[in-house]
């Protein structure tokens, strides 16, 4: 049993991340949870952070998890003395804090996974990774965040990601750890992997319109051209379809892959050539 003085001071509830009104099976599976995260061999870089919050949340786990202690410390609780809450409140940002140091180190020691894991509870609380991380960590974190979206292919995840990041570099004092490389990325998925997953065609066309506003040259402007003016040819928009596959065209008299699009819309006989296929 738990000291009295101990019991009065910590929030047993939120540092379980679970209601007062949890069932028996809330508060294992959320011990586990926290048990997995906080173990120090998840946290190679913070074990005495880890092994204090752990140490915390098995005693919380062991009062809350007893039917008789419980109703003890429900008790306690409700007649909180106030000079607690002041305390208690920061227990929950030194837990907050934790948990945001803990999505960064497992993102530099390379667990994807956990880091996934970690990151779509957060993202589901509504958790702002911002307020507990210092600048530069931050964006090292949304940066290996986003590169992670996209090896687990949640491309649309990973360009929110990236976009985000991408107006911070932008802004000053515009110090741009990561610019060069976001605009490759950003480039990729709104010019090849996006449009494939897109919903409809708005959302396709909205991808390859956003990849115009890249410093991109004129091959790469001229495909982007093409791709859209293939999407309005599907779409029965012959018309907008020729605009843009000229604009392509004025661009890069030689583009591949026009023979097909160009017959269709009637501004030449089709052409059988080897060379001019898709890219």
């Amino acid at each position: 049993m738990m000291p009295t003085k101990e019991l009065e001071k910590t929030n047993y509830y939120e540092l379980l991340e679970v209601d007062r009104s949890a069932s028996e099976e809330d508060i294992k599976r959320a011990f586990r949870r926290l048990a997995k995260l906080y173990h120090p061999d998840n946290n190679p870089g913070a074990l005495k952070k880890s092994e204090a919050m752990l140490k915390h949340v098995m005693a919380a786990y062991r009062v809350l998890s007893n039917k008789r202690e419980r109703a003890r410390y429900d008790v306690l609780l409700s007649n909180r003395p106030e000079r607690y809450r002041q305390k208690e409140s920061e227990s929950k940002e030194r837990t907050a804090q934790m948990r945001a140091q803990a999505l960064l180190e497992h993102l530099l020691d390379s667990s994807g996974t956990e880091a996934l894991k970690i990151y779509d509870r957060m993202e589901t609380e509504g958790f702002d990774l911002k307020e507990h991380l210092g600048q530069r960590d931050y964006l090292d974190c949304l940066f290996l965040v986003a590169e992670q979206l996209e090896e687990a292919e949640r491309d649309s995840e990973a360009a929110d990601l990236y976009e985000e990041l991408y107006r911070l570099e932008k802004e000053p004092p515009r110090r741009r750890y990561f610019f060069d490389e976001i605009e490759l990325r950003l480039q990729k998925l709104y010019s090849r992997k996006l449009p494939l997953k897109a919903k409809n065609t708005e959302e396709e066309i909205a991808c390859y319109e956003r990849m115009l506003e890249f410093e991109i040259d004129r091959n790469e402007e001229a495909f982007i051209w093409k791709k859209i003016a293939e999407v309005h040819l599907r779409r029965n928009e012959n018309k907008k379809a020729e605009q843009m596959l000229r604009r392509a065209l004025k661009l890069q008299p030689a583009l591949k892959g026009t023979a097909i699009i160009r017959y269709e819309l009637g501004m030449e006989p089709p052409q059988k050539d080897p060379f001019d296929s898709e890219e």
